[in-house]
């Protein structure tokens, strides 16, 4: 799920010049390909049963209730406006991420293989390229003036808003249930932190 903390990047997140907040987006994109990705994710829903299982864990009142600890903290609310008022849409990110996530329904499970999680990542890794993105997103840090540098200073001062959320009693059953489950929870967290640099967690 390396592709994951990327896009939670553009949450928070070179050239000679700086470009505007839409601009940097439009270069990061293509980077992650989400379009072959939310293929790749939505055949494994339906033909595996681990990934099957995952997806409708994904659909319960549990989950959503954890999701709705993260959407309605009043900072996110600030970082949404910000990104809004340059043409950029977090909530549409948001919604899609939610989406593809099983946040919302896409279609009914109809597993019956058993390639598993890790297979489908590995799937999904090969059709992006994370450190290319990484890359790009760290040149439009380094830039004086980048809209997308000050996105990613706004998001870093939030640590302790993001580290509540991640402590919180709903969202600490999620997580625990996703790692019972094999999902590397604990990996996705390490990049997510190094991007932001936090270091005490």
């Amino acid at each position: 799920m390396k592709f994951l903390p990327i896009i939670l990047g553009f949450l928070c997140t070179g050239l000679a010049t700086a470009a505007t907040l839409r601009e940097e987006f439009d270069q990061l994109l293509p980077y992650l390909n989400m379009e072959q990705v939310r293929a790749i994710y939505n055949r494994y829903i339906e033909t595996d049963a681990q990934v099957g299982e995952i997806y409708a864990f994904l659909q319960t009142e549990e989950v959503d209730l954890a999701w709705r600890v993260l959407i309605s903290q009043p900072e996110l609310r600030t970082i949404t406006d910000f990104t809004e008022e340059r043409g950029v849409s977090i909530r549409d990110y948001l919604n899609r991420i939610a989406a593809m996530l099983g946040l919302t329904p896409i279609v009914p499970s109809r597993a019956v293989g058993a390639r598993s999680w890790s297979a489908m990542m590995d799937e999904i890794r090969a059709v992006t390229d994370i450190d290319g993105a990484y890359q790009l997103a760290q040149q439009f840090i380094a830039t004086p003036g980048s809209e997308f540098a000050e996105l990613h200073q706004m998001v870093g001062e939030l640590h302790d808003v993001l580290h509540e959320v991640a402590e919180h009693p709903d969202v600490l059953r999620v997580s625990n249930q996703l790692r019972a489950f094999g999902v590397d929870v604990d990996r996705i967290l390490e990049v997510i932190y190094m991007f932001f640099g936090w270091h005490d967690h």
